[in-house]
């Protein structure tokens, strides 16, 4: 207790450096911490948690070559591939043991009628060349939307597509954007009327049974022509799509649809394989192999690895000049104590006590600072993780805690050791030795 009291009177004797302390050793303790748990989450998202993915195969035009798109120019269609093109690349993927789920969807372009206006686009041009102002989709399955070039949406009123039935209700009921409905004064139930894209006189009426609204922030709104609008897309039910006399094989011009086969794999290894097999199985070289759910997940991770990489910088950092910081304020708490060592030593107080005295001086604010930091890093690393991230949370797990403490403490000892040998170098000869001749 006489070790202890003394500890703790030379603490409260100089109270800023002993706080400065305590908080440095939060400060080191907690930024530890936390890049620790950054940094687990991080090896877990681009290891076993990208090896678990499931991802959805498409086969997509390059960059390049759709930039040399001409939406005016109907001779653009050729470059579509074919029901006959994707049994091919399936039964070469099915030869090749890579089993698949799949759903796709289907598109052209439409015409609007005189109650059913477009969002204009800023260079429209005449239907005749675009094929029309607003794009029918027909979706196979209901998580066909994700794999468009648009993605998903949200119905904000009425109901979504019925994908399991086959009537006339199904035949007819279609969903539409709420920009569009807005601009056509149009609600749920409300009638309109499309023309097919090669015959201006044909023309098809729905129902519109929903109004969507994209969940994608950064779908645009504008474009050069109307029918690129992501909001004057139409979206209807495969059955509805073709029903309607839209899924042809012989169609001319715009009225060849736009087939887009989305292969569902069962895990990255799979994923691998079907793209290996399927460029050997001749795919045009203007098209790739890509996949919405490996780049949505590769998005949503990248904040995550931003972070790991700035707390790695500020962990080195702070643990070079935390450490420093500790030992400067460890040091300058042991100069200009060689007579109280003396005393003590003069009036019998063994080294050991004393040496034990200066190390709880040092342990003391160092200890109670990093359990306070690394339980503050234990409770609020996931939400301060999420909310750097945008969803990723980075919990501190039992190991990394674990892990923290032990190094925690290991910078304790030493700065405590650092304390210890100041008494225990003192020699005991010159302790009734001037200064001066000490110095000699």
């Amino acid at each position: 207790m006489f070790v202890l009291n003394n500890a703790w009177s030379t603490l409260r004797r100089h109270p800023w450096r002993s706080i400065l302390t305590a908080l440095i050793a939060v400060l080191v303790s907690f930024t530890s911490l936390f890049a620790w748990s950054v940094r687990q989450t991080n090896a877990t998202a681009t290891g076993s948690g990208y090896d678990a993915l499931k991802p959805a195969a498409t086969l997509r035009l390059t960059p390049a070559a759709q930039a040399k798109r001409n939406g005016a120019d109907s001779s653009w269609t050729k470059n579509y591939l074919s029901w006959n093109d994707y049994t091919t690349y399936a039964t070469a993927a099915q030869t090749a043991n890579v089993s698949f789920s799949y759903t796709f969807i289907e598109s052209v372009p439409v015409r609007q009628s005189s109650a059913f206006k477009a969002i204009s686009g800023s260079a429209d041009q005449s239907a005749d060349k675009t094929g029309g102002e607003f794009t029918l989709f027909g979706l196979y399955s209901s998580d066909a939307p994700h794999d468009t070039s648009y993605g998903d949406y949200t119905i904000v009123s009425g109901k979504n597509l019925d994908y399991k039935t086959e009537n006339a209700a199904t035949k007819g009921a279609v969903l539409i954007s709420k920009a569009v409905a807005d601009r056509n004064h149009l609600t749920v139930g409300s009638k309109i009327s499309v023309a097919n894209p090669t015959n201006a006189s044909k023309t098809i009426s729905f129902t519109v049974r929903g109004i969507y609204a994209y969940t994608n922030k950064t779908t645009t709104s504008t474009s050069k022509l109307a029918k690129d609008n992501p909001n004057n897309a139409i979206y209807a039910s495969y059955y509805g799509f073709g029903s309607n006399g839209f899924d042809v094989a012989d169609g001319k011009g715009w009225a060849i649809p736009d087939l887009n086969v989305v292969f569902k794999l069962s895990s990255m290894s799979s994923y691998n394989k079907f793209v290996k097999v399927v460029k050997a199985a001749k795919l045009p070289s203007k098209y790739e192999i890509s996949s919405i759910t490996l780049t949505d997940y590769r998005d949503s991770i990248a904040p995550l690895g931003r972070l790991n990489t700035v707390m790695t910088i500020l962990a080195y950092t702070v643990w070079g000049v935390g450490g420093l910081a500790l030992l400067v304020l460890v040091i300058m708490g042991l100069l200009k104590r060689r007579a109280e060592i003396a005393t003590a030593l003069v009036i019998g107080i063994p080294k050991a006590r004393i040496g034990w005295q200066f190390m709880l001086e040092v342990l003391m604010p160092t200890v109670c600072g990093t359990a306070l930091g690394i339980a503050a890093g234990a409770l609020g690393s996931r939400a301060l993780g999420s909310a750097l991230t945008g969803g990723q949370a980075t919990a501190a797990s039992a190991g990394i805690v674990w892990h923290t403490i032990g190094w925690g403490v290991a910078a304790c000892l030493v700065l405590a050791f650092v304390a210890l040998m100041r008494v225990l170098l003192l020699q005991t000869s010159t302790i009734f030795t001037t200064r001066e001749e000490v110095s000699r």
